[in-house]
């Protein structure tokens, strides 16, 4: 929780997207992932791997497996892409068991 209160002041002090964005992942830590998934606000929804990881702690692999791999299409360079990549055959392969 002192983790959210810190992203809560430098919130106060810079307008950042990036602050916001890992705000909504120390909520999802602190508070559960669904807390994290309502942090995650319309301007950060572009970012897919966020909501991809609070889903699969939700324990919804189906939707995070999608997440992931709609951020792969938006990834900056290949060892991210390779990454998120994994990360959605990861969770596919849980599923076709």
């Amino acid at each position: 929780m002192q983790i959210v209160e810190w992203y809560d002041e430098l919130s106060r002090l810079t307008v950042s997207p990036v602050v916001r964005l890992n705000r909504a992942v120390a909520v999802g830590e602190a508070d559960g992932p669904r807390a994290g998934l309502a942090a995650l606000d319309v301007s950060l929804a572009r970012h897919a791997a966020v909501a991809a990881y609070l889903h699969e702690r939700e324990g919804d692999p189906a939707m995070a497996a999608r997440l992931y791999a709609e951020a792969v299409r938006k990834a900056p360079n290949l060892a991210e892409r390779d990454h998120l990549m994994c990360q959605a055959a990861r969770l596919n392969a849980r599923r076709c068991r």
